[in-house]
């Protein structure tokens, strides 16, 4: 009987792939090739994010099938029948595109059959690189799609479909919330160790992750769906058990021999406690229940966050934001400008305490809505397809140039080297002095950007959450992030009790107002070191000259007699210290530069290969993501890493050491931070050394944030 059904099987699977040859598609319009079914079952639909594109873009597309009712397509495994949709895409040279990305399928049971597949609306998802060199005017990229849509019978379909950028005729489009609410459907790849194997009949899944809740979600629920075809018999229902962290599948096996199928990416598709489907993927290997998670993460922004992450969904990431915000201040990337706000607040605590109130407000304000900014900007950019995270903006030099010079002008306002008055000179002193509403508001802005860099404890796990989630969900939780980060001001405006324990202003505060201009010096300086990572010398010489000019634009402005003249003297030097940073946008980014990871550290520089053979030995792996901007990577790697307690434990447990440098964008230290759950750096992950006996690796641990040498070694050990 099990024979016979086999034989059905490939008879009707053969039969489906023979029609679907590329010969027997209609190449124009979607119609089947049957004169008793003239019409088309599925109709396709191309969109982009945005009909313009720009050299070295990354564009998002997708292919949308809107199937009638009753048929259906078919997943990149299609089960027990059927054939996956095919893409073949023509484009000019120098294009390129991405795999494509399915959303989780359903079971679609036909007979003694099952498929693995999709009905009514499906949308496929695939990135366009394009060149550094493109064409002028418009630029058409067009795709072949070939279909094979089923019911009682199947026909297949195919047409040519095209898509126009750059064409200044065209009316412009923005389909960024559209694409975005498609990747919401992609499968998000979890850092779960997962392996499987047989017995007897029966193929056995077993699944285990530190951060795996099932409260609320009923075994049912679950079904899993392999890549790789002939692991499991499609049509024979799985048995569920639940465990603390842990799931096992049981399912009777497939028709290929084991051995045949070393590893597989696997989907699992359940319905979690708010009753919404939700799906994840992950890397399973045969026998040995160990996975490097270094599948590659699709274009959808991705977090292990998702409803069996933080526990308590919206609550705990909202929660998470609001200590990870506090925690920030302690950082000392934004020490310096909290200062500035402290000076201005003794003055304020002596004058109406409204005006005080004012004052945490309008800093409130600056801070949040510039979070929400910079949340806003990321999120469109990653809904259009664009693989960064949270600090991406200090991966562009002009940026970084920007916000040296801003710190540096910060500096020249504290020494007392200029005092102006006028629109122009306005901008430092509502910055730094703050004693109007403006210069709180700005401050708020200015203690954004230069928290940037950082990533406080809670707060990597908060933004993983958000950026999974619809914009309306991210959006608040960035707020609150913001709201914390700008709470101990605002309390403190907020408590005349709070107030009295500041000193009394005096005479002292000039000569503490000209102190706190070195830690501005000292943060531009660092942004200057961080820009000679990033561009070439020529680019950093432009930057340097700026600043120069800068100074002495500040300085003929307090010594020149005509007050008019140096004051357009000094806006003329702005304006080309500000060329000289725009410069910076000829000259080509400098690649990360692995000879920078060896000379620093005493590792070696990471790639997914590195690691990959890294974990198929008996060595333990440390792995270790950073970047040039980032101050806390620097201090942790400075007092916890980099210092020969820990470099013995290194030795003496002979750990592999893996490096990534993050400072300029890298395609797959990116795809590592998300198949964690994270969006931005630093991210410490320690796989411990394979079990003796059975082979199997235990969970690796991800390391707080913020390092000691006491919480590395103990990790180690």
């Amino acid at each position: 009987m099990e024979f016979m059904r086999s034989i059905k099987i490939l008879l009707l699977t053969l039969l489906s792939l023979t029609i679907f040859q590329p010969g027997f598609a209609q190449d124009s319009t979607l119609q089947s090739p049957q004169e008793s079914a003239p019409q088309s079952y599925v109709s396709i639909r191309l969109l982009a994010a945005k009909n313009t594109l720009a050299p070295g873009d990354k564009i998002l597309v997708g292919i949308e099938q809107s199937i009638a009712p009753g048929w259906h397509t078919y997943w990149v495994n299609p089960g027990d029948s059927g054939a996956e949709t095919r893409i073949a895409w023509t484009m000019p040279e120098g294009f390129a595109t991405g795999d494509i990305n399915w959303p989780a399928p359903h079971k679609i049971p036909y007979g003694p059959l099952t498929n693995y597949g999709y009905s009514d609306n499906v949308v496929l998802l695939q990135q366009i690189s394009v060149p550094e060199t493109i064409p002028a005017g418009p630029v058409t990229l067009t795709a072949k799609v070939e279909v094979l849509v089923c019911k009682d019978i199947c026909i297949p379909e195919s047409g040519t479909y095209s898509l126009t950028f750059n064409d200044p005729a065209a009316q412009a489009e923005d389909n960024a919330a559209w694409l975005a609410k498609a990747q919401q459907l992609l499968p998000v790849p979890v850092p779960w160790h997962a392996s499987y194997e047989i017995d007897g009949e029966d193929t056995i899944l077993k699944i285990r992750g530190d951060n795996i809740s099932f409260d609320g979600i009923a075994p049912e629920g679950f079904e899993f769906f392999p890549l790789e075809w002939g692991l499991v018999n499609n049509a024979s229902p799985p048995e569920v058990n639940l465990y603390q962290n842990e799931i096992v599948f049981r399912q009777k096996r497939g028709d290929r021999a084991i051995e045949q199928i070393p590893s597989t990416e696997i989907v699992v598709a359940f319905v979690n406690s708010q009753k919404q489907r939700q799906a994840v993927s992950f890397i399973a290997a045969q026998g040995n229940g160990h996975s490097a998670a270094t599948t590659e993460s699709p274009v959808a922004s991705t977090s292990t966050a998702v409803d069996i992450g933080i526990s308590g969904g919206i609550a705990g990431a909202l929660l998470f934001a609001l200590l990870g915000g506090l925690i920030l201040n302690l950082m000392p990337c934004v020490f310096p400008v909290l200062s500035i706000k402290a000076l201005s607040l003794v003055k304020a605590a002596e004058k109406d305490p409204g005006h005080a109130r004012l004052s945490g407000l309008a800093y409130t304000a600056g801070v949040v809505l510039s979070f929400i900014a910079v949340a806003g900007a990321l999120i469109a950019l990653k809904a259009a397809g664009a693989g960064i995270g949270w600090g991406f903006q200090l991966q562009d030099p002009l940026v970084i140039a920007l916000l040296a010079y801003l710190l540096f002008i910060i500096g020249l306002n504290l020494t007392g080297v200029f005092e102006i008055s006028g629109h122009f000179g306005n901008l430092g002193d509502k910055l730094t002095k703050g004693d109007g509403l403006a210069g709180s508001f700005f401050t708020g802005v200015l203690a954004t950007l230069v928290a940037a860099p950082c990533t406080a404890p809670f707060m990597a796990a908060a933004i993983g959450y958000a950026l999974t989630q619809p914009a309306f969900i991210a959006l608040p939780i960035f707020a609150v992030l913001g709201f914390g980060l700008a709470l101990p001001y605002l309390a403190l405006s907020f408590t005349p009790s709070l107030q009295k324990i500041l000193p009394r202003p005096g005479a002292w505060m000039e000569t503490f107002r000209q102190l706190l201009s070195f830690p501005m010096f000292a943060a531009a300086l660092w942004l200057v070191w961080v820009l000679s990572q990033q561009t070439d010398q020529t680019g950093l010489l432009f930057v340097l000259v700026g600043l120069v000019m800068l100074a002495l634009g500040f300085w003929l402005l307090n010594h020149s007699p005509e007050k008019k003249s140096a004051r357009l003297l000094v806006q003329v030097l702005a304006a080309l210290a500000f060329l000289s940073a725009a410069a910076l946008l000829p000259f080509d980014k400098k690649e990360n530069d692995p000879a920078r990871i060896e000379t620093l550290s005493f590792g070696e520089v990471y790639s997914p290969e590195k690691l990959g053979e890294s974990l198929q030995t008996s060595d333990p792996v440390f792995v270790e993501m950073t970047a040039a901007w980032c101050i806390t990577c620097k201090v942790n790697h400075a007092v916890a890493i980099d210092i020969d307690s820990t470099r013995k434990v290194f030795a003496d447990k002979n750990i592999r050491y893996l490096v990534g440098d993050w400072t300029n964008y890298d395609e797959e230290i990116t795809d590592f931070l998300n198949s964690y759950g994270r969006n931005g750096v630093p991210i410490y992950v320690y796989f411990g050394p394979p079990d003796p006996v059975t082979g199997t690796r235990p969970e690796a641990k991800i390391l707080p944030q913020v390092l000691t040498p006491a919480i590395v070694q103990e990790a180690l050990n």
